[in-house]
């Protein structure tokens, strides 16, 4: 009892530690891929990064990328995230490496998790160029992660964690459920997929992520925010 009380007593003369201080999006540095839709609004406090569209503006068809603007300027690189809660299925998390941004042009590799047709066992790696003539993006590969985020016949809920990693033109991903499953390794083929990046985008940029079709009201949220 003794103890106990002084402990408290010790504790109590102990200076409040404050936490620290959540950041709006001026600490990132975002970068827009389309411009169509409602405009979002970023929380980031290094952890856990929150994007909110505002309501209104017609097809959710915004999307954007972001970096830390701490964040060195790379070639081989690794970003992860947490996909920890998403206010519809239409929602698009994601990742992106290689973002270069010129003032006027946009250039990126990204990761995202695919929505058409309501299919998100599907993982996409787009390249994006906003100089390009007609649709800035095109497809590295789609990819089947059934194995990986469905037990039992059924999608499993977020949170999800997914890694995307380059070096030269080389590409890895994983995927794995939270929770379920111990992390897995770059070798073990039902979480892994590799492919072979264009040559035209073996380029130096920032890694970050990427956010895209978050319908008017809705959210997206990110935790565990990774890169190197």
């Amino acid at each position: 009892m003794i103890f106990g009380a002084v402990a408290t007593l010790v504790l109590s003369l102990l200076p409040a530690v404050a936490p620290p201080p959540a950041l709006d999006h001026s600490a990132l540095d975002r970068s827009v891929l389309t411009p169509d839709g409602s405009s979002y609004h970023y929380r980031y406090d290094g952890d856990r990064l929150a994007v909110r569209a505002s309501r209104g503006g017609g097809e959710p068809n915004r999307r954007e990328v972001v970096v830390d603007q701490q964040a060195p300027v790379s070639r081989d690189q690794l970003s992860c995230a947490t996909w920890t809660r998403q206010s519809s299925w239409r929602v698009q998390p994601g990742l992106a490496v290689r973002v270069n941004d010129t003032g006027d042009r946009v250039r990126a590799v990204t990761l995202t998790k695919n929505i058409v047709f309501g299919v998100q066992t599907v993982i996409n790696v787009l390249t994006w160029d906003t100089a390009r003539r007609g649709e800035p993006w095109r497809a590295v590969g789609q990819y089947d992660v059934a194995r990986a985020v469905v037990r039992d016949g059924k999608l499993l809920r977020l949170p999800w964690r997914v890694c995307l990693r380059v070096a030269d033109r080389r590409m890895s991903f994983k995927i794995w459920p939270i929770g379920r499953v111990d992390r897995p390794g770059w070798s073990e083929r039902r979480y892994v997929r590799h492919a072979r990046l264009p040559r035209s985008f073996d380029i130096a940029g920032r890694p970050g992520w990427y956010v895209g079709h978050v319908p008017g009201g809705g959210s997206a949220v990110y935790r565990d925010l990774r890169t190197r």
